[in-house]
């Protein structure tokens, strides 16, 4: 099964406070940053059959604009939204409780943000739905940096000590090779297509 994914454009966040499920539309860079992700996308063999979006408004706007492009119709799926950050949503980093910074400092993925998840939550509810999808297939995904790592780290062996979801630019488009196991679960690897907007270093103030 061969899998695309979009990471969404750059949220429109001006107090930069901490975001998962809040639904930020994109920033005014979203048409300059959009174009050229797609350009690169139509440049690959890519012939996906279905088109999959996360539905939060900075990843569903993308979808539309992919779905311009490669004339696949939109489906939203929960499964593949960003983490949930809980009572840290809308808070800066450097105001978060300092005994849950160091919690989570010591424990990148497997630490569960307050009335939320962990990244080994959001590992589950992606892997899962990836593993509903036909072996022999060709999808595309628009989705969230959380959703994308837990593919990497889940299904291609990357280390959880190498917490990449910081790390990823906005519109990162990543090509994955899966093959399901004796399990029934997908496992492979992933190629880095497109490079976009970086992100800024996290300000975790600790």
């Amino acid at each position: 099964m061969i899998l695309w994914t979009f990471r969404h454009t750059k949220p429109f966040n001006p107090n930069d406070v901490c975001y998962g499920r809040l639904d930020f539309d994109v920033s005014p860079t979203f048409d300059q940053e959009s174009s050229a992700a797609i350009e690169d996308y139509l440049k690959t063999d890519a012939k996906p059959t279905r088109l999959f979006s996360s539905p939060l408004i900075r990843a569903y706007r993308l979808a539309e604009k992919v779905s311009q492009a490669t004339g696949l119709a939109v489906e939203k799926v929960d499964a593949i939204q960003e983490i949930n950050f809980g009572s840290w949503e809308g808070q800066k980093l450097t105001a978060v409780p300092r005994d849950e910074m160091y919690a989570w400092l010591k424990d990148l993925r497997g630490f569960r943000f307050p009335n939320g998840e962990s990244f080994y939550d959001v590992d589950k509810r992606v892997g899962d739905f990836l593993d509903t999808l036909d072996d022999n297939g060709e999808y595309l995904f628009v989705t969230h940096a959380g959703a994308i790592a837990a593919l990497m780290h889940s299904r291609c062996g990357l280390p959880d000590e190498k917490f990449v979801e910081g790390e990823f630019s906005y519109t990162m488009v990543t090509r994955f090779e899966f093959k399901r196991n004796e399990d029934g679960h997908f496992f492979g690897s992933f190629t880095k297509i497109h490079d976009g907007i970086q992100m800024p270093p996290l300000k975790m103030g600790v």
